[in-house]
């Protein structure tokens, strides 16, 4: 990341992002990998069961020593459907097993609508500010009709670029005070259900990115690409991009 900033001339004005899975490893595996390269990584807690059962030789305490900043994306499949106690029992777990690396913030595909408030409410009584939990917009919300509970109670958000172009979501760009709610952006570029790198987005999809970076200035980009080749080729393509895009104002 350094180096092609450099190439290119530019100071990323965000903090750049790879999740925890981009050769096939386990999650300390690829940290360890990541680490020379990015200045944060996002530690991926996707499946409720496997991550809890996770033990030392996962995610083994010299992790906390890597020169990188940590985010956590919480799993897609918390049990909301049996109600609050069921989803915060195994989201509290999770939270406290990743506690170690102190992340800075928590990425949450969001509950159902009248779950937030409560979901704060329990963040709170466990010293979590409900800020450093990210709501994302995922193929099933928008955050459009959940956005004013959302913003009574606190919440950040992740836009997600790859299912903004996926799903049409483009309404989720002007939620009212949004700008000040967006501390992250996911980056990608989607075909069907796989994230591919960001050669594949084509002129609106650049263009989409490069408005979402200028209009709501995140402090961080996750390139959410699971592929060693891509993730690599994509931050040249963001440098050369954010450099052209600085040049051009």
């Amino acid at each position: 990341m350094r180096e092609a900033a450099a190439r290119h001339g530019v100071d990323f004005p965000f903090t750049v992002a790879a999740p925890s899975f981009v050769i096939p490893a386990g999650a300390a595996e690829n940290a360890r990998f990541l680490a020379p390269f990015f200045d944060e990584i996002c530690l991926l807690f996707f499946e409720t069961d496997a991550c809890l059962a996770y033990t030392e030789r996962d995610l083994p305490p010299d992790l906390a020593d890597l020169p990188v900043s940590w985010h956590v994306h919480l799993p897609l499949d918390l049990p909301w459907q049996l109600g609050l106690d069921a989803a915060w029992d195994r989201l509290a777990r999770l939270m406290d097993r990743a506690a170690f690396l102190s992340p800075r913030a928590w990425v949450l595909h969001p509950p159902p609508p009248g779950l937030l408030a409560p979901l704060a409410e329990r963040l709170r009584q466990t010293g979590h500010d409900p800020a450093d939990v990210l709501l994302e917009n995922v193929e099933e919300s928008d955050l459009c009709a959940l956005w004013d509970e959302a913003r009574e109670e606190g919440y950040s958000a992740c836009l997600d670029l790859g299912h903004i172009l996926a799903y049409g979501q483009h309404p989720v760009l002007d939620l009212v005070g949004l700008g000040e709610r967006v501390r992250m952006v996911h980056a990608y570029a989607p075909d069907g259900s796989r994230h591919t790198g960001l050669g594949r987005l084509d002129a609106k999809g650049r263009e989409l990115l490069r408005d979402i970076l200028e209009t709501f200035r995140p402090g961080t980009v996750t390139l959410e690409i699971f592929n060693k080749q891509e993730i690599f080729e994509s931050i040249e393509l963001l440098a050369s991009w954010t450099a052209r895009w600085s040049a051009n104002k």
